[in-house]
């Protein structure tokens, strides 16, 4: 009775072992996230903020001297301004679609490298008025980096090129607009910071 207890038990502590090292695997890549606020200079109306969350879920944990990092995937949410939303009402826009380029700076040992990313804005509806939001898709690129120490990834400027669209799918006849943005000053830019052997 005692024996099949003992090898009950060990065939439980054998199986929570193997369980263990079955889950402790490769660590797991990084998240970040950080809102921001741009201001972006949009044709008839001029600047307006646009309050934006930029995050990722798959950032690297570590890099090697000399090795590219894995690209990362990103995802920016961004609250379209009222003036905006009328803006585009009134040229008769029922949607909105477009990319986002972004310069993001890559310090790491006193040297900084400035890289692209360009996120994809699927076509989203127009609301009648009030504020809405545009989520883009995208990735950060693989970084080489040269320097042992740290890597830190800030947010920098970015462009928008936007085609408002009529009901019909066809663009609307302001074309496909460039929209320059630019961090508003006095806000926290750094991203995500790791560490680099």
């Amino acid at each position: 009775m005692k024996t099949g207890l003992f090898a009950r038990a060990a065939a439980c502590v054998l199986a929570t072992g193997a369980l263990t090292v079955a889950m402790a695997g490769p660590s797991l890549a990084a998240t970040a996230s950080l809102d921001i606020v741009y201001s972006c200079n949009f044709t008839l109306i001029g600047a307006q903020d646009m309050p934006t969350t930029v995050s990722s879920a798959n950032l690297p944990d570590s890099a090697t001297v000399g090795v590219p990092t894995a690209a990362s995937d990103t995802t920016v949410t961004s609250t379209v301004s009222e003036s905006a939303t009328g803006t585009l009402a009134w040229i008769g826009a029922k949607s909105v679609d477009g990319t986002m380029t972004s310069n993001v700076p890559v310090t790491n040992g006193g040297a900084t490298q400035t890289l692209t990313s360009v996120s994809t804005i699927p076509n989203t509806p127009v609301p009648a008025s009030g504020t809405f939001d545009v989520t883009a898709t995208g990735t950060f690129p693989a970084m080489t980096l040269a320097n042992a120490g740290t890597a830190t990834i800030s947010l920098g400027s970015a462009e928008l090129k936007l085609t408002p669209r009529y009901a019909n799918g066809d663009p609307t006849w302001l074309g496909t607009i460039t929209v320059p943005c630019t961090v508003k000053a006095g806000q926290n830019t750094q991203f995500y910071s790791f560490p680099v052997a």
